[in-house]
């Protein structure tokens, strides 16, 4: 993961190996998922968890998807197509 960035992030979650339900969720441009940060046993601004909430009604056995939110070109050289097949779709992750 840390190939792909310049290392200015504050934070890069890669769940690789390790993780919490969030990293079976896939992208698409029309999502049925949102991201939020939220504060647990704290008050700091820096120490945010990441939470999920749906944002529309998900039937049983219906995947859940969430917007990955990368801008287009922000690593050099190196590009992925989306394929969430969305009516919306940008046409790329990266």
């Amino acid at each position: 993961m840390a190939k792909y960035f310049d290392g200015d992030d504050l934070f890069i979650i890669d769940a690789k190996t390790k993780g919490n339900i969030g990293r079976f969720m896939n992208h698409s441009c029309n999502p049925n998922v949102m991201v939020q940060h939220v504060l647990v046993d704290t008050h700091d601004l820096r120490l945010p968890w990441v939470a999920f909430f749906t944002k529309t009604r998900v039937m049983a056995g219906e995947e859940m998807c969430w917007d990955y939110n990368y801008e287009v070109g922000m690593v050099k050289g190196r590009r992925i197509d989306c394929k969430c097949h969305a009516p919306n779709c940008r046409g790329r992750l990266l």
